[in-house]
Parts: C-alpha cells; sequence; structure tokens
C-alpha cells in the first residue's frame, strides 16, 4: 500500500509542470515531441483575424509585425506590384489555427486582442514541416480555450 501511495504521489509530482505554460519559445523547441498533445501555450495576442491569428513573446515583435504588414498593405494600396525588398521581422510566434471551434474561439479572442493570454489547444508540427507549407490560418496550435496571463517579468 505504502508503495502505490509513492509511486502516485511522485506521478503527481512530476506531472505539475505540465500544468504550467510553455513560453512561445518552449513551445516552438519542442513542437515535434508535443504534436499531437494537448499544450497551454503563453504569449502576446496581436490581431485575430479570420485568416491569421499568432501568438508573440511580447507585445514589441507583435507590434514589429503589425508595421510591416500595415507598410506592405500601403504599397499594394500604392499601386505596388511587388513587396518582395520589404523588410519583415522574423520574430518567433506560434500560429494559431482555426481549431474544433474557430467560430467560437475567435469571438473569445477578440476580447483578448492586444494583451497576453494563455492559450489550450492541441499541438501540430504539420506547418513547420519541410515538405508542407501552410497559409491562411494553417496553425501550430489548434485552440480549445483562452484566458488572460499575466505579461512576463
Amino acid at each position: 500500500m505504502f508503495g502505490l501511495l509513492l509511486a502516485l504521489a511522485t506521478a503527481a509530482c512530476g506531472s505539475s509542470t505540465s500544468n504550467q505554460p510553455l513560453t512561445v519559445e518552449e513551445f516552438i523547441a519542442q513542437i515535434d515531441q508535443l504534436n499531437g498533445q494537448s499544450v497551454m501555450v503563453t504569449g502576446y495576442l496581436g490581431e485575430c483575424e479570420a485568416l491569421s491569428c499568432r501568438l508573440y513573446r511580447n507585445k514589441a515583435e507583435s507590434d514589429d509585425v503589425d508595421r510591416a504588414m500595415s507598410d506592405i498593405r500601403a504599397a499594394f494600396d500604392e499601386g505596388a506590384t511587388d513587396v518582395a525588398g520589404f523588410p519583415f521581422p522574423d520574430h518567433p510566434s506560434v500560429s494559431i489555427g482555426p481549431g474544433s471551434q474557430s467560430s467560437f474561439f475567435d469571438l473569445r479572442a477578440y476580447f483578448y486582442k492586444g494583451g497576453y493570454v494563455v492559450i489550450t489547444g492541441e499541438a501540430t508540427n504539420q506547418c513547420r514541416s519541410s515538405n508542407m507549407m501552410c497559409l491562411d490560418r494553417g496553425g501550430d496550435l489548434l485552440p480549445n480555450s483562452i484566458r488572460s496571463a499575466s505579461a512576463p517579468s
């Protein structure tokens, strides 16, 4: 009986770290090992639109990407046909896919944009494969839920 209790206590202690959200960097570094698992990831949620929803390490990196996208949109509005020379930040980010209830997630995410969040969902390495290219909301994380989080210290 004592051995069973010890085993359960050890298992409980060992699993407590799985309840801690991963950072954007930790998630990206472990995405192959996490593939298919339910995980929590924390970061800064900028704009979350129908075809694009990303989680960044911090607000500054999200803002850099937003500025670059704004410059590219302005160039297209002015008649540009090639924006390949425009600088675009290469900040680590987690692409949030549509998930099983995409319209409900997007509605909830709307209230959290511009803030730090924890998103729970299924990890998928499909779009990080060298043989696959994902566009229009292909995701690294297929979300189930979202909640607010504290900014990193």
